[in-house]
């Protein structure tokens, strides 16, 4: 896995390579992770190291979850998978490429009263995911953020936990990407771009450099953000469209 976390008051860097593991430290970023009434999270990194008994719990059985198992597999991780969760598990396969389907949240929510656990969220609704990250979280989860080995992300750049980087993404530098965001295969995140928690940046999406994404946006396949433009928080930006300024 690849990334870097800035730490709040002194900007300090962490680097990450391929098949690493990020949580925990502070770094600049804020986002509400949900509009709730739930305190606001900081977004948060840490480096640990992989001779620890690591344990990763997806959250989502669905398209995103099989993706983001993509991404584990594909960085050495498979072995720390512990299984899926998901409050649909009793009408899905038992299992995704050999990975079981353990039960529902509220399964996981109390293995995390008696052991760590790393989580990845992956349910496609960006509401959603926040919602359930923020109950993890009260709870005491840590999150995951996997970076494909194919894709690119600048030791410069800045991504929150819980991000899933597809493979053949690109986030330049000075980037920063809030938690739990998902960003596609040839996806381009440009140089200081910021990117709000909880949004999804589909495959062949272009965030041009200097944009300002607000929480829980969805930007359809191949569309595009100008250079400095903005797009609110919620919004949807269609697959092929343009947003040239604010407000989008």
């Amino acid at each position: 896995m690849q990334g870097k976390a800035q730490d709040a008051s002194e900007g300090g860097k962490l680097r990450g390579v391929s098949g690493e593991v990020l949580y925990g430290e502070k770094i600049e970023i804020r986002e509400p992770e949900a509009a709730t009434s739930t305190p606001e999270p900081e977004v948060e990194m840490q480096r640990i190291d992989l001779d620890e008994e690591v344990r990763v719990a997806i959250v989502g059985a669905g398209g995103y979850g099989r993706v983001a198992l993509d991404v584990l597999l594909a960085g050495g991780l498979g072995d720390r998978v512990l299984g899926f969760y998901d409050d649909a598990h009793a009408t899905l396969s038992g299992e995704v490429r050999g990975v079981p389907i353990l039960g529902d949240v509220s399964m996981l929510k109390s293995m995390l009263s008696v052991e760590v656990v790393h989580v990845v969220v992956a349910i496609t609704d960006n509401a959603a995911r926040l919602r359930v990250a923020n109950s993890l979280r009260t709870l005491g989860a840590r999150f995951l953020t996997a970076a494909h080995p194919e894709a690119y992300v600048s030791a410069a750049a800045v991504v929150g936990d819980g991000c899933v980087v597809a493979a053949g993404a690109i986030v330049h530098p000075d980037a920063a990407l809030g938690s739990h965001c998902f960003v596609g295969p040839g996806a381009v995140v440009d140089r200081d771009a910021e990117v709000g928690a909880g949004s999804w940046i589909s495959a062949g999406c272009v965030v041009g450099p200097g944009t300002r994404i607000g929480a829980r946006v969805v930007l359809g396949q191949n569309s595009s953000v100008g250079r400095k433009a903005v797009v609110d928080s919620d919004a949807e930006v269609g697959a092929l469209e343009h947003v040239d300024q604010g407000g989008g």
